[in-house]
């Protein structure tokens, strides 16, 4: 058989090329690796003439080309899937099976041999081919430089590719929006023109209620719908705007103003009662304010387009002005117009809708874009569900002025963990908490059997609970800015330092002498000066501080009124079941701390005869993922065992000083959500510090009296006292740098 083969090979060779055929292949040097049995695979030629004498070779050359008879003969298609099928099931036949396949197919044997080696081969060849890819994929996903032959700068095309993305959806956005206003502007022009008293007659009150009912339309369909409206992303999901111009065309608003930006989030979970007790509350603008007093600054309800306040919800319009704030000297507050729209859908589920009121809009006057913030439809879906809880879908999609925000505050405000809906559910959910301890008449633990009332009397522990909230309500005006600032105020900025070398600490605050009758009506006509700054802890997460201001066996490092000794917790009360580390608590101070050499509280019906007056600590400590706050202020003993007697002190004036610690927005707002809510420290500020190393936005806010009229000496202590506390919390959470906002 070897020797036919040799026949056939030295026959073609000496056939001239104008006859040329597949049985004439060459040697190439690129296939020596494997050999190839051309004639087997090919098919049998007639080798009637290959025993010829050399004489004869040329003359029956070119007779086999004439002749069919010397033609290659291929394989038949039923003869290839017969050969398939036998390699399938197996690569390497034997002899015997070679010679039962070489039967069946009507071939011979040493062609079913080459057959099979010719797909070994060519396995061999897709082998080599694949891990010539990998290689070729690893060096695109690794380039190197051809001139030094150094691996170049890691390529990231996602990020970029993304914020491409989203800046060329954000352009289509207000391509379409300032489209559709254009249309609609020559649509109601023509109509003026044609019909100038059918405008009139609509009045201004039916173009609100078609307004909102569109806005109602769209919130619902925000807070319901999946992908691809909303999309995965790292922390939660994103709006697909694309997907949302499609859907919401031409839109309520029309083209988003010069300078602001869009932020749009949605949050769900589940809150302590029931959906018309949270309408109740949304509808009513007092209770509002108070129900998110970290959010809300100022509200009022100027006016009912339709419905009933008083009795049904359902169908309520409202129009409202409030201001939104965020505890930080730094910003200033988001001042918003709109209407809110409160519907029942069905017999379990309430919706809650908030839309601006804007220029081209009946009943309203014009200006109202440049308040600083306009609301896109947004607000809540509220469902009923068992055991007293309800299940809350929070929309929040806006556009806000971002010309007047400070850099280092942009991405968390950008994140939405400033204004969003992730900040305004947690204040709900905790506000809620705070609300079913406050009215609940069951025995909460106490660490102190002297300070028992404070959880055994239900009358003392609300009369507490009412004082630390008028004292953290305080304290927010204090931080935030109050919302008007009369003329009998002044506010002033300084640049302060203290330390050398790495312990050196630099921060900008805000100094404001002010009078509290003239900024809370109620409280007594004391000049107070009022110290605030904010500062950026780069890499620090907010758990960290929140963990060290919480420890009262290291209060004494930062809090000059504990003057390095230790505090004792004397009584607490834990105001949330959900949440660890929210609570109300009586602390006092192992060093002798009098009321004369306090400088947080007045109390203008204290009569100490001359004599100092032992004081206790009254604190209030607030967190979420969103935010934490630690509130306290000095208040006389016997006026606060008082207090937790049930006995009305409702004209005790308490002036707070503390901290408040929000993220950076550099990490994600879920990563805490299980830290927030672990009883270990340990394992909390572990876990955050592993999933979300982010930075800390700390304000740091000092108050006290002025006797008389305020010199520099007053300022510089006030500012020393920031600097000094702000270096303990660097030094405790071993931040690398601390940056004055």
């Amino acid at each position: 058989m070897e020797k036919e083969g040799h026949q056939n090979n030295s026959s073609s060779n000496e056939q001239d090329h104008d006859g040329f055929t597949m049985d004439e292949i060459p040697d190439l040097s690129w296939s020596s690796h494997t050999e190839y049995d051309v004639d087997a695979l090919l098919g049998a030629v007639d080798q009637v003439n290959t025993t010829q004498t050399d004489d004869d070779e040329d003359q029956s050359s070119h007779v086999s080309e004439q002749t069919p008879s010397n033609r290659t003969k291929r394989f038949t298609m039923d003869q290839i899937q017969q050969l398939e099928a036998q390699f399938r099931v197996c690569r390497h036949p034997n002899l015997d099976a070679r010679q039962e396949l070489a039967a069946k197919t009507g071939l011979e044997e040493r062609q079913v041999k080459a057959c099979g080696d010719e797909n070994k081969g060519i396995r061999q060849e897709l082998g080599k081919l694949k891990a010539e890819n990998e290689e070729l994929k690893q060096r695109m996903l690794n380039p190197i430089c051809f001139r030094c032959r150094n691996p170049t700068l890691a390529t990231q095309p996602t990020s970029e590719k993304r914020r491409l993305l989203n800046e060329n959806a954000r352009l289509r956005d207000e391509y379409v929006r300032a489209k559709a206003y254009l249309d609609r502007l020559i649509r109601e022009g023509a109509e003026r023109r044609a019909s100038p008293s059918a405008h009139l007659h609509l009045g201004g009150s039916a173009t609100l209620v078609s307004h909102a009912e569109r806005a109602m339309e769209e919130l619902v369909m925000l807070a319901t719908k999946g992908e691809p409206m909303w999309l995965p992303a790292m922390d939660g999901e994103t709006l697909n705007h694309q997907e949302y111009v499609l859907q919401t065309f031409p839109g309520l608003l029309g083209l988003c103003p010069p300078g602001f930006v869009e932020e749009a989030t949605r949050e769900s979970d589940t809150i302590r009662g029931t959906a018309m007790y949270l309408v109740s509350v949304l509808t009513d603008a007092n209770q509002w304010c108070e129900m998110f007093p970290g959010t809300v600054a100022y509200v009022s309800s100027s006016n009912v387009i339709t419905g009933d306040s008083s009795s049904s919800h359902d169908g309520l319009i409202q129009l409202m002005d409030a201001e939104l704030w965020v505890q930080s000297p730094r910003l200033l507050n988001r001042s918003v117009k709109f209407l809110r729209f409160s519907k029942k859908l069905s017999n379990r589920r309430w919706a809650m809708a908030d839309v601006s009121v804007v220029d081209g809009v009946c009943g309203v006057e014009p200006g109202g874009s440049s308040t600083g913030c306009r609301l896109l439809p947004s607000g809540c879906l509220l469902e009923d569900m068992s055991g007293g809880y309800c299940k809350v879908t929070w929309v929040v999609h806006a556009e806000y002025d971002e010309t007047s925000v400070p850099s280092l505050f942009r991405p968390f405000l950008q994140s939405g963990q400033a204004l969003g809906a992730y900040r305004w559910l947690r204040c709900l959910q905790r506000q809620c908490e705070y609300i079913t301890v406050l009215r609940s008449s069951l025995v909460l633990p106490s660490s102190s059997s002297s300070f028992s009332a404070i959880s055994t009397l239900g009358v003392g522990r609300r009369s507490v609970m009412e004082l630390a909230r008028r004292m953290t309500a305080s304290f927010y005006a204090a931080v935030s800015g109050p919302v008007t600032v009369p003329a009998t105020s002044s506010v002033d900025e300084w640049r302060v330092s203290s330390g050398s070398g790495a312990e050196r600490v630099e921060a900008v605050v805000r100094l404001a002498v002010w009078n509290c009758a003239d900024i809370m009506p109620g409280e007594p006509a004391v000049t107070v000066l009022s110290a605030t700054t904010t500062v950026w802890l780069p890499g620090t997460p907010p758990m960290r501080v929140r963990e060290y201001l919480f420890d009262l066996q290291r209060r004494g490092e930062w809090d000059a009124h504990a003057d390095g000794g230790e505090v004792q917790e004397l009584g607490s009360v834990a105001t949330s079941s959900r949440l660890h580390g929210n609570a109300v608590s009586v602390l006092q101070s192992t060093s002798s701390v009098s009321l004369d050499a306090s400088c947080f509280c007045i109390l203008p019906d204290v009569d100490t005869d001359g004599t100092d007056s032992k004081v206790l600590i009254l604190q209030e400590t607030t967190t979420d993922v969103s935010c934490s706050l630690v509130v306290y202020s000095l208040v006389e003993e016997n006026l606060m065992r008082g207090i937790m007697d049930g006995r009305e002190r409702s004209n005790v004036f308490v002036l707070p000083s503390g901290f408040a610690i929000l993220p950076d927005g550099h990490g994600r707002a879920h990563a805490g959500d299980t830290a927030a809510t672990n009883s270990s420290a340990s394992a909390a500020i572990d876990d955050d510090h592993s999933s979300n190393a982010a930075g800390s936005l700390v304000t740091v806010a000092f108050q006290t009296p002025l006797p008389g009229n305020p010199d520099t000496g007053a300022f510089e202590d006030a500012c020393l006292q920031l600097c000094h506390a702000i270096a303990k919390i660097k030094a405790a959470v071993g931040a690398s740098d601390i940056i004055p906002v």
